[in-house]
């Protein structure tokens, strides 16, 4: 059987990606007959090139769906094919020039899609060299100049569902190859949305990142992370800025409130080092996240170009109802928070008029968000003198301290087991499954990902991070 991690268990605690190493099965150990050209696409071993004219590809409904692809394509094209076709399309156009260098068209992909009952309804390559690794009868698709083939029957379609959500380094085919699992039925990971395409470019990004920038120094390590009330108030308080940083409406204001913002960080490092977690994991998710602001409009999609800040007013509801957040302190303040601190972060330089191109040269270089900003408005002046002006302006009733004590509460009583779970029983994993940071390490090494809604763990790869729950 396989294991599931609950959408609590696994709400925002992605680990700071490191290379995965290639999964077990390589599917380019698979003896496949030659394919051949043949009238009948569904046949084993028939090949058929084909163009797709006059296609829509790329463009997306202003609500909630994708404009189909259209035009005289072949009938072996599926429904299911064709939204993945068109999701990866729409994310290669809409990303395309978000992020200097990045483009998704470059990196060989291999969309699933898989029902409702977990079956595997359709496979595409995209701009891959060794597709044939994936199964037979084969349809190659050319669409906007970009080589897409239909696998009509893939050779192991249980091992590429089990990639879910993902796989950034699949060896396909003696390929690395990015694999991305849609889900029918669940939210953001279902073809045709908004959510999917945009999580086709943040993933996608992640891998771009593991390929072309150099690696951080922090290591996600939620359990280790600073959840005392201190550190706490300080993050509310950090939120509070740079919301109203992202609405000044002016250079001069959006300056003034970044050197707050840069103080209070910089308290934060003084007293203790475990903050280089945030700004490591703002520079991997906040930028990916950036993405998805880019070309959030254009999908209609949750995160787009004016709500950077859309997450950083969460945890104020503490403040009148600490029951609010209940089970999700660990899960926000340890890893949720960094995608959008991160990404309101990037949106300050760019309007403080740091170049993209430079911005994106530095951060491959190793550098943060945040440690760009302050480069940009140094000097930073008297840190002390700046750190008790953010608190008389955005806490001038002094509640943030009494929301960060009632915070701390909970995230000690949230245990080390449930990330952040709460009331979420044991029993989610089986019986003697326990969830603690080498097996969380050890799932993201496999290419799980841990900020799903939910997950399912294979036997081979349960079996690898938590043993036998029955020894």
């Amino acid at each position: 059987m396989n294991h599931a991690l609950s959408s609590e268990e696994t709400r925002s605690v992605k680990a700071d990606r490191v290379r995965p190493g290639l999964l077990g099965l390589a599917l380019a150990s698979i003896i496949l007959a030659a394919c051949g050209p043949g009238d009948d696409p569904s046949t084993p071993g028939a090949s058929v090139v084909s163009t797709l004219s006059g296609t829509t590809a790329g463009t997306i409904a202003a609500s909630t769906t994708l404009a189909p692809v259209v035009g005289t394509g072949p009938d072996g094209v599926s429904a299911d094919a064709r939204s993945l076709v068109d999701s990866w399309l729409s994310a290669v156009s809409e990303s395309g020039g978000a992020w200097p260098g990045y483009d998704l068209a470059n990196i060989p992909t291999v969309l699933v899609s898989v029902g409702v009952d977990g079956s595997v309804e359709a496979v595409v390559a995209f701009n891959h060299p060794s597709p044939d690794a994936l199964g037979d009868a084969m349809l190659n698709v050319e669409v906007d100049g970009h080589r897409a083939t239909v696998v009509g029957d893939p050779a192991d379609p249980e091992r590429l569902a089990s990639m879910a959500p993902f796989d950034f380094f699949a060896d396909i085919g003696g390929t690395e190859t990015f694999v991305l699992v849609g889900q029918r039925g669940e939210p953001g990971r279902e073809p045709d949305t908004p959510g999917f395409v945009a999580m086709v470019a943040h993933e996608a990004f992640h891998r771009y990142q593991f390929d072309h920038w150099v690696p951080g120094a922090a290591v996600q390590d939620v359990e280790g992370y600073d959840f005392g009330a201190e550190n706490l108030e300080l993050v509310l308080l950090e939120n509070r800025i740079l919301v109203a940083a992202y609405q000044a409406r002016t250079v001069a204001e959006t300056e003034r409130l970044a050197r707050q913002f840069a103080a209070v960080r910089a308290a934060r490092h003084a007293r203790d080092p475990r903050v280089a977690l945030d700004e490591g994991q703002e520079r991997m998710e906040g930028s990916a996240r950036w993405i998805e602001h880019r070309m959030g409009d254009a999908i209609g999609n949750t995160y787009f170009s004016t709500n950077h800040t859309s997450e950083l007013g969460y945890l104020d509801e503490s403040i009148d109802d600490p029951g609010a957040v209940l089970g999700n302190v660990k899960s926000f303040f340890g890893f949720g928070r960094f995608y959008s601190s991160g990404a309101t972060v990037l949106a300050l330089l760019e309007r403080l008029g740091v170049a993209g191109a430079d911005v994106a040269e530095r951060l491959g270089d190793g550098d943060t968000p945040a440690q760009l900003l302050q480069q940009r408005i140094a000097p930073l002046g008297n840190r002390d003198e700046l750190v008790a002006s953010a608190w008389a302006e955005h806490d001038p009733d002094g509640r943030l301290g009494a929301a960060a004590a009632v915070l701390a509460e909970l995230a000690a009583g949230e245990g080390e087991a449930d990330f952040g779970a709460g009331d979420v029983p044991a029993e989610t994993l089986g019986p003697g499954f326990e969830v603690g940071d080498d097996q969380i390490a050890c799932l993201e090494e496999h290419g799980l990902d841990l900020s799903a809604d939910s997950v399912t763990i294979p036997d081979d790869i349960a079996a690898a991070c938590f043993g036998d729950p029955a020894s």
